[in-house]
Order: structure tokens, then C-alpha cells, then sequence
């Protein structure tokens, strides 16, 4: 799922009819109000990625970010870190986050 060229919303709407589940299972599972879940799908709300994420992973789908057009250097060190997630056991995508993690608070710390 690319969250740049799609609506999310509508998109999360035919997903979850798709599976059979109510507005109020799926919020149930997410830890959102129906009503918020409702807001997303209709397009007047627009959630933190981590609550897209949240979604797509109960409905069985993946959700992937990609810069249209914008080439950065952090854009594309994303699109590769991505790309190494993807190919990643549970266990690996773990570790690396970790990893990540400590080197991010502790780059400027090194001399």
C-alpha cells in the first residue's frame, strides 16, 4: 500500500469489508474509537502513520511510504532501509531497529 498515490481511507474501507469485519472490530483490535475509525475512512480525518500501520497490519496488508519525485539523501537511505526490512525475519527487523535506534541517540556522543 503507498500511502502517497492512494486514499488511505477509502482504501482501509474496502479492505476491511473485504475481510468481513465491522468498523467496531477492527477499532476494537486497533485501540481507536469507532467513530475516529469512521473519520479516517471517509476521508476527514488523516491519523499518524503509526496508526496507519496499526491498521494495514490487522488487515493484512502492507503499507509503504515512497517520496514522489523528492530525491534526498535521508529519503533515500529510507527507501534502502525499507527495502532491508522487507527481506528481514521478524527477529532480524528487531535487531536492526535496535541498532538503529542506539546509533541515532549516540551519533553525535562518538569523537
Amino acid at each position: 500500500m503507498n500511502l502517497g498515490s492512494t486514499d488511505m481511507g477509502k482504501t482501509i474501507r474496502i479492505l476491511r469489508e473485504t475481510k468481513g469485519m465491522s468498523r467496531a472490530e477492527l477499532s476494537e483490535i486497533v485501540g481507536i474509537s469507532e467513530s475516529h475509525l469512521k473519520k479516517i475512512e471517509v476521508g476527514t480525518r488523516r491519523p499518524g502513520i503509526s496508526t496507519y500501520q496499526k491498521i494495514m497490519e490487522r488487515l493484512g496488508a502492507d503499507l509503504v511510504i515512497e517520496s514522489d519525485g523528492v530525491k534526498t539523501v535521508k529519503g533515500n537511505c529510507i527507501m534502502r532501509a525499507q527495502e532491508i526490512l522487507m527481506d528481514c525475519t521478524e527477529t532480524q527487523a528487531l535487531y536492526l531497529l535496535k541498532v538503529l535506534e542506539f546509533s541515532a541517540k549516540n551519533i553525535g556522543s562518538v569523537s
